[in-house]
């Protein structure tokens, strides 16, 4: 085993110590006051690990909870067949959000390619920001919740921030509020990087009442199994499985300019 092998539980454990120290100077905030949140997911199961809890307190304010779903996670497990991954994936969050009675009426799939959702700029580009343009045209959110633009990894969370900020863009829409919620972040941003995130910007909402509900919601998703034993959401890394015991979930507010045509983080 390498070095580098041997150290890197070392260093998970050291960064999850910092990141919670770090965090606890993070101003505590109240969820955003809405009548209607867009809550964007680029996979089946990040709606609930980034802001179970906070969906939870909005559903408690009777606010009009949606959910969009990206991709249907297809290739969460590679050696089995993408639509018997994808059939599974969305039978589960279908569940999941029947448990928490968001109705069909409240769900909207776009079905892009699991690891493909068009980055700004590339081909079918054009056509994502169409189809998500008329599902915000369509909600009409005081409140919009995405991937944070530093979950770089997987690729589409940072592809579902463009694409969000490019239709909010387009449309000038003054009077959404968008934040950039956590799901990979911890794990995968490297420590060095952290400087990059907006802490000016950066909140915490306690979900402490609603963790009960949130693991059992969290459990859903991770502990039907596959019938290569593995569970359908795929193998998720225990540390980053470990920040979710943390009782508060972490957004950003996206900033634009006046004009809503340039992004400031």
């Amino acid at each position: 085993m390498s070095i580098r092998k041997l150290l890197k539980p070392y260093y998970f454990r050291a960064k999850q110590a910092l990141l919670k120290t770090w965090l606890a100077f993070v101003p505590e905030v109240d969820i955003p006051k809405s009548e209607r949140v867009l809550i964007i997911a680029p996979h089946p199961d990040d709606e609930i690990l980034g802001t179970g809890g906070s969906l939870i307190r909005f559903l408690d304010n009777n606010t009009r909870v949606c959910v969009a779903y990206l991709t249907d996670g297809e290739k969460s497990l590679k050696e089995l067949d993408p639509a018997e991954v994808a059939e599974k994936r969305i039978k589960i969050s279908d569940a999941v959000l029947g448990n928490l009675k968001i109705g069909p009426e409240n769900v909207v799939r776009f079905h892009f390619p699991d690891g493909g959702v068009p980055r700004i700029g590339s081909q079918g580009f054009a056509d994502a920001e169409e189809c998500l343009m008329k599902v915000v045209t369509d909600v009409k959110p005081d409140s919009i919740l995405v991937t944070h633009p530093l979950e770089t990894w997987p690729f589409d969370h940072v592809a579902a921030f463009e694409l969000t900020c490019s239709v909010i863009k387009k449309l000038q829409m003054k009077e959404v509020s968008v934040f950039g919620y956590w799901v990979w972040l911890p794990y995968s941003l490297p420590l060095r990087d952290f400087w990059h995130i907006d802490w000016k910007n950066t909140v915490r909402i306690s979900v402490r009442r609603q963790m009960a509900l949130k693991k059992n919601l969290m459990e859903a998703y991770l502990a039907p199994l596959a019938p290569n034993g593995k569970p359908w959401s795929g193998v998720l890394p225990g540390f980053m499985l470990a920040m979710f015991d943390y009782p508060y979930e972490i957004m950003t507010r996206i900033g634009f300019d006046e004009s809503r045509q340039d992004v400031r983080m």
